[in-house]
């Protein structure tokens, strides 16, 4: 991925592909997982606005419901020229990796949808929960730091924001520096996923603002990210406190509020 390279359209603009947004369910276990109760609605309006200059256009909303486990026949009939995109944290391991109540949970389909795009994200990730994020040997050979085995394990927070908590070096957790406080977020682009044969975008923080976030400075740093493939890894360090109900996501454009660190390259 070029930084200094403006956008192009992935594919000729006669030939216009459309944009779906994939979301998950921000409804409680205990409630019905209704259609209008999708995850992360704000940080996909963020991606969303820099697409259509890409040659796409909005297809419609895919809610992935939990435990779903309709047919592939089901979904709307992808082609080529179009992108799938989850703008929200993908819940690759996180039933397997319940070893008590959680708070932070995920719910995933059963999809063969999902199933395709979880098989994508496994190149990058050996394992992916709201408390633990562990780069696949494919994925941290991405990193390119001093020190890359800092940031294959990492531990967050989960229940005072997804802030690190620990690096897994060797046999010995690490903790940041005191006052230092950041998180991770991560993006991919994947063009003609088998099974799918179409292209997927996932772009995600830790929590919800993490991954807001995250998509705002795409949107308005690295929007050239949409249009070609490549996987991202970062460091959002925050150099100020999220205001309190902030009116509009205009704060994170402030570089005294967040600092970003590219991991990979």
């Amino acid at each position: 991925m070029n930084p200094n390279r403006p956008p192009s359209p992935p594919h000729p603009p006669n030939s216009r592909g459309r944009f779906f947004r994939l979301t998950y369910s921000n409804a409680r276990q205990d409630e019905d997982p209704k259609l209008f109760k999708g995850r992360d609605g704000v940080a996909f309006c963020e991606l969303a606005g820099v697409l259509p200059a890409l040659g796409y256009e909005y297809g419609t909303t895919i809610h992935l419901y939990p435990d779903d486990e309709r047919p592939l026949s089901e979904f709307p009939s992808f082609q080529p020229s179009d992108v799938l995109v989850l703008p929200t944290r993908p819940p690759l391991h996180d039933k397997v990796g319940i070893i008590r109540p959680h708070r932070k949970i995920i719910h995933a389909a059963k999809t063969a949808l999902e199933a395709a795009l979880f098989r994508e994200l496994g190149k990058y990730f050996e394992y992916c929960t709201r408390k633990h994020v562990q780069l696949s040997k494919h994925g941290a050979g991405k990193l390119r730091v001093e020190d890359p085995q800092k940031w294959g394990h990492i531990e967050l927070y989960e229940y005072c924001g997804a802030e690190i908590l620990k690096h897994y070096v060797g046999p010995e957790p690490i903790k940041p520096e005191e006052n230092h406080r950041s998180t991770i977020a991560f993006f991919l682009r994947s063009n003609q996923v088998p099974g799918i044969n179409c292209d997927f975008i996932a772009s995600f923080g830790m929590d919800g603002y993490g991954t807001l976030i995250w998509n705002r400075i795409i949107r308005k740093q690295h929007p050239e990210w949409l249009a070609e493939p490549g996987f991202v890894m970062a460091e959002l360090v925050f150099k100020k406190e999220i205001p309190e109900r902030p009116l509009t996501p205009e704060f994170i454009d402030d570089g005294q509020h967040i600092e970003v660190k590219l991991l990979t390259g």
